[in-house]
């Protein structure tokens, strides 16, 4: 890490921390008032968004406030950065409950105070790919990432030692109530296959990596072109990331996005599910459909962030390291494909299936106001 760069980092904690401790002292937790925030999302989506919906719907007096911005590392995100973490810190210093999905940095440049209580949902299922504490980059940051939690929900028992690892928890303040956005997924059904298909690749996000997936991208595209029938085809670009130049001129079919709501709602509708490393592997084995691997940089991947499964053994989906590759399997093997790897998938992943995960989660927050 470069010196300009470690001093950045630290003026960032202590102008951060300063400010936090103002807005504490001056202001102080305010009763009942409840913040849902998200740097990845202009709007609440998934976890955060059923979750308000139970606070909303209650009927108490919780003050709900929300902050919502969308960090995609172009210049002016970086800007806007800045403003929306001196927000966010004073939210979390007026607030009894603090509530956010994913990654977030001003949190963690803070000495906190206990009674601003902040709970992780995070934005994804189950326990695929390494992340948080767990990354070898995370023991060499100047700020120590995933830090000042005090309590974090996940979906299975079974993915608890990998979320006490990377959140550094102890394990009883990991509690497997189910996550709040498997609710919406429940009522969600199958639709009737239609035409044209519809071909559906998430590729995930790979730090300094951006180049790579615009390729792969570019590639899958090219490659798609050679569908047997009338498909249409889905790509969702990680909401970390830029959507790339290539997003002009493309072919009628295709269609780039950034936008985790449209993600969710495609999932049922959708007849093939290729991705790589995302969890979003996991929501689409619900609807027992076919799921491929496009997996050209697995060495690689697994070396700089690795797995806390065997990555293939556990999925059971056909894997590949070319496009083309993909593109045939979808073409000469899914039609006659045996999909009992995905219904294996789904009752591992899906432990509770009533519908009322967040009504749990929403259940034993309140009863720390």
């Amino acid at each position: 890490m470069g010196r300009l760069k470690k001093v950045k980092l630290n003026l960032l904690r202590h102008t951060f921390n300063g400010f936090y401790q103002l807005c504490y002292h001056l202001v102080g937790p305010k009763p009942r008032r409840v913040v849902f925030a998200t740097m990845r999302n202009t709007k609440l989506a998934d976890n955060l968004k059923y979750l308000y919906a139970e606070f909303d719907h209650a009927d108490d007096d919780y003050e709900l406030k929300v902050l919502c911005f969308h960090y995609d590392r172009t210049l002016l995100s970086k800007l806007g950065f800045v403003w929306a973490s001196m927000r966010a810190l004073y939210y979390l210093a007026t607030a009894q409950l603090f509530i956010i999905d994913d990654y977030f940095f001003p949190l963690y440049a803070i000495q906190k105070h206990d009674d601003n209580i902040v709970i992780q949902l995070w934005h994804a299922i189950g326990s695929l790919k390494k992340f948080g504490l767990s990354l070898p980059s995370a023991n060499r940051s100047i700020i120590k990432p995933h830090t000042n939690y005090d309590w974090v929900f996940i979906n299975a028992e079974a993915d608890k030692p990998a979320y006490t690892e990377a959140f550094d928890l102890p394990a009883d303040h990991v509690l497997a109530l189910g996550e709040p956005m498997i609710d919406g997924l429940m009522t969600m059904r199958h639709h009737d296959h239609e035409r044209p298909k519809r071909l559906f690749y998430a590729p995930t996000y790979r730090a300094g990596g951006a180049k790579r997936v615009a390729g792969y991208i570019q590639a899958f595209i090219k490659a798609s072109q050679a569908l047997n029938g009338e498909w249409e085809l889905y790509i969702s670009v990680h909401p970390y990331l830029k959507l790339p130049a290539l997003a002009a001129n493309l072919p009628a079919n295709v269609h780039l996005f950034q936008d985790a709501e449209r993600v969710k709602n495609l999932l049922p509708k959708v007849d093939v599910f290729v991705t790589d490393y995302s969890s979003l592997s996991l929501n689409f084995s619900y609807f027992e459909r076919p799921i491929l691997l496009f997996t050209p940089d697995y060495a690689q991947y697994a070396k700089h962030c690795g797995f806390y499964v065997d990555y293939y053994q556990y999925l059971g989906a056909p894997h590949f390291k070319t496009a083309s590759q993909v593109i045939a399997a979808v073409n000469q093997q899914v039609p006659t494909l045996d999909l009992s790897y995905v219904q294996q998938l789904k009752q591992r992943t899906f432990p509770q299936q009533d519908g009322h995960n967040s009504r749990r989660v929403f259940d034993f927050v309140t009863q720390l106001l």
